[in-house]
């Protein structure tokens, strides 16, 4: 795994971030999906600094070893993201977001697009329609319940679980992964409250030059190739790539053709 540098930052939005850097050069900020942590990047960290990036991936509120908090909305980890690019002094940095990342992205351009040169989002948690209560509690609680069980096992049991389900993934992966669900505070499922709220209440549109990678429903995949078009539609700069044989979590079911889609969206 990837050596990086780690810093805590405080932010103004109340909370201290634990912060991973690597490599020099352009700036790219990793934001990770819902029970992730910076280190779940760590492979594209590797391939963005081999390739001439300075890499920040941060582990946001409640996740790694950032501060633990009360509020975890869509609306409230942009404004996270919004302050560590002023903290850092960062220059529209590319911003690479999965899942819950790549909502928290395509909301801070949405409303702070002088901050981002480009967005690549993959398989971002938005939704075209909204769910209710019941729909939402239908996922979040038994997710909740699996990631207080999985935060009293051992790194080799929550990685001897994950290789049953993903036996493709590297070793490098089922390690970050069983460290990210080892870290978490269970109260950041409370960000599945976002189901009921649909992406068009809240999405500007922007000139930012928007990536948006998906995959197959039936593989997991959160965003159709309907609504990717609907996206696509919508704002004047998006393109929408459609990554086979993969799921949601596609940087690890397929790194390289994930980095390859990465590549040429900033190209």
């Amino acid at each position: 795994m990837i050596q990086t540098e780690q810093k805590r930052i405080a932010l103004p939005t109340g909370v201290t971030l634990n912060v991973h850097f690597a490599g020099s050069g352009a700036d790219v900020l990793l934001l990770h999906g819902i029970t992730g942590c910076g280190l779940y990047w760590s492979v594209q960290i590797a391939n963005l600094v081999a390739a001439g990036y300075r890499v920040i991936a941060p582990d946001g509120r409640g996740h790694g070893t950032s501060d633990r908090a009360v509020a975890y909305a869509t609306a409230t980890i942009a404004e996270d993201a919004a302050a560590l690019i002023t903290e850092l002094g960062l220059h529209k940095p590319t911003i690479i977001g999965h899942s819950m990342g790549g909502a928290q992205s395509l909301y801070l351009a949405s409303k702070h697009p002088e901050l981002v040169g480009r967005l690549i989002l993959e398989d971002p948690a938005v939704w075209p329609q909204g769910g209710d209560d019941a729909y939402v509690a239908g996922v979040r609680d038994p997710w909740k319940q699996g990631l207080q069980a999985w935060v009293g096992l051992s790194q080799e049991a929550l990685i001897a679980f994950k290789q049953n389900e993903a036996p493709h993934w590297s070793a490098e992966a089922l390690d970050s992964w069983a460290t990210a669900k080892r870290q978490n505070d269970p109260e950041v499922l409370a960000w599945l409250d976002e189901i009921k709220t649909p992406v068009w209440q809240w999405l500007n549109k922007v000139t930012v030059p928007i990536t948006v990678l998906y995959c197959e429903p039936e593989r997991g995949g959160v965003v159709s190739a309907a609504f990717a078009q609907e996206l696509v539609g919508y704002m004047p700069h998006l393109n929408a790539v459609c990554i086979p044989g993969v799921g949601h979590e596609m940087h690890h079911d397929n790194p390289e053709a994930f980095i390859s889609a990465v590549w040429d969206a900033m190209s």
